[in-house]
């Protein structure tokens, strides 16, 4: 499928071109354009091709996204998409590979350095960069408008102002960012500061990333995508396995000891509900936006597609060959909420519509395990060797010192709906440089937004994760839902955070203090495959 999204190649694809490369052209003339307003667009911007004058970088690597192949699975190897990096100038440290896997690699970066990334772009089609969490100048945040076709370079260049924490960075060219990232293109970005060395966590071998996604593969081991079609998409694809850094629920030795988990869930929709096995206990430590304020201890962790959370693990009890496993438990389907069709089979959901099932060969495919399954994610084993004495410090940052709930932040009403056969924002789908009034706010200023998520008569309903690119936000409550949600218990929305899992029915406050850095940004559902069809809308900093 080749993309014409808005970049080098100057030409765009509408949701009609959409719905008939998914073979639907039937369904073409009850799909809305969607994305009409009283809107201003923001003058031409282009892509940054050579660095700019003047900026000095203490790190500087380039990223290449190109076609490749890697053993996944015993047998054939999978054809699949990757970031490959090499560090041209700063600390020996900065990009680390990990072993065995497809994704990209790790960039580890520190706060105040300034950053130069040459993107190189060897795939078929267009492609940009987001650095997902951190805090850039328009011109490094990744806007679809931006992406470069093959054989171009984009030059990104900005000042790490990020606190210390797990972020990550993956493609964002309009209606290709699922396909993307599903083939492989992902990696995570790891900040430092002082504040956090001086809490002397877990690193080294007990440091683990792990970078949980979901994939289904054909018989010769060749990833599987959108063989459902357009209920697929409205749901967000799943996939029948789960991968951990590239690999199927991989076993990995450690010591007993205290361990430092930094968790990515990198999976295009799926919603998963985290527990150790033996009830080992986690301590959150971090999200997000980096650090907590102090540890929060539970049993189960919600984490939704582009969250993150930071993790400290107790294995120093237990006898060498004990096999600790993390799990996602089992949900009810409904309370991620799944789109089905009224009147066109399946089974019954909340709401009075339909789960699964209808419109014919739509549904085909559909992933056998669907959101909500139980399933294993990685198994830790350990062996005799014990760590490093270690203390779950009381305090572990000083950032909630400077923060309270606004009373008269200005607010803004922000409704999830579905209709006219698409997912939308404020009734609007995505158009790549339209901007409504209430989507401009100024430089540095603070606003609650509200996500109201709301059902229709159709009985249409969904958990949307949102995400806001440029800054950090702050939770404030949550309202309405349904009390009986069981992935309630596992939310954590202490911290600083990006991307908000809003449950069905659930409205959802956030204050946000915007970006000083003016230009246009993006809000938008982190199920790629809402996304994709327009669930994704700009704001502008002036």
């Amino acid at each position: 499928m080749k993309n014409r999204s808005a970049g080098a190649s100057g030409q765009s694809m509408d949701r009609r071109d959409l719905l008939r490369l998914f073979g639907l052209s039937a369904l073409v003339g009850a799909t809305g354009c969607g994305g009409q307003s009283t809107s201003s667009r923001p003058e031409a911007f282009s892509p940054q091709t050579a660095p700019g004058t003047g900026f000095v970088p203490d790190v500087e690597l380039e990223l290449t996204a190109a076609p490749g192949e890697m053993g996944v699975l015993p047998g054939e190897p999978t054809r699949l998409w990757r970031f490959t990096g090499r560090l041209l100038k700063g600390p020996a440290d900065t990009l680390q590979t990990l072993p065995g896997s497809y994704l990209g690699p790790v960039i580890r970066l520190r706060r105040g350095q300034q950053v130069r990334v040459r993107f190189a772009n060897q795939l078929d089609e267009d492609s940009i960069v987001h650095w997902h969490g951190l805090d850039v100048p328009e011109s490094a945040d990744g806007h679809p408008r931006l992406a470069i076709g093959h054989g171009h370079e984009y030059v990104y260049e900005f000042e790490v102002t990020n606190r210390a924490g797990t972020y990550w960075y993956h493609p964002h060219p309009h209606m290709r960012t699922g396909a993307q990232v599903y083939q492989g293109l992902a990696g995570l970005l790891l900040v430092r500061d002082d504040e956090e060395d001086g809490l002397a966590l877990p690193s080294g071998g007990t440091e683990l990333l792990c970078v949980i996604q979901d994939r289904r593969f054909d018989a010769r081991n060749q990833f599987v995508f959108h063989g459902g079609g357009m209920m697929e998409m409205m749901n967000g694809f799943l996939g029948d396995r789960v991968l951990v850094n590239g690999q199927p629920q991989p076993t990995i030795e450690v010591d007993a000891a205290w361990h430092r988990v930094r968790v990515l869930n990198g999976s295009n929709a799926r919603i998963y509900k985290l527990a150790w096995s033996h009830d080992v206990q986690m301590a959150v430590i971090g999200g997000d936006g980096g650090l907590l304020e102090t540890p929060l201890h539970q049993q189960a962790l919600t984490l939704a597609p582009g969250q993150r959370a930071d993790l400290l693990l107790d294995l120093t009890s237990l006898a060498a060959g004990t096999e600790v496993h993390l799990d996602s438990q089992a949900f009810a389907e409904a309370d991620a909420g799944v789109v089905g069709m009224m009147g066109m089979g399946g089974g019954g959901m909340r709401g009075g519509g339909m789960r699964g099932g209808g419109m014919g060969g739509m549904m085909n495919g559909r992933s056998n395990m669907p959101n909500g399954a139980p399933l294993r994610v990685m198994t830790l084993r350990t062996r005799a060797r014990k760590g490093p004495a270690f203390r779950v410090p009381e305090r572990l940052s000083s950032f909630d010192e400077t923060w309270s709930p606004s009373a008269d932040a200005p607010v803004r009403r922000v409704p999830l709906t579905f209709q006219r056969m698409e997912w939308s924002i404020g009734g609007r789908t995505f158009d790549m440089g339209a901007v409504a009034p209430e989507e401009t706010v100024a430089a540095g200023s603070t606003r609650l937004w509200e996500f109201v998520n709301q059902t229709n008569p159709m009985g249409m309903e969904a958990a949307h994760p949102i995400h806001m690119h440029g800054r950090q936000f702050r939770v404030v409550d949550r309202t309405n839902g349904d009390a009986t949600n069981t992935l309630r218990s596992g939310i954590v929305d202490g911290g600083w955070r990006d991307t908000v899992l809003v449950l069905p029915g659930e409205t959802v406050r956030v204050q946000v203090t915007f970006t000083r850095h003016p230009g246009l940004y993006l809000y938008h559902c982190h199920i790629l495959e809402h996304e994709d069809m327009g669930m994704m809308r700009n704001f502008r900093v002036t």
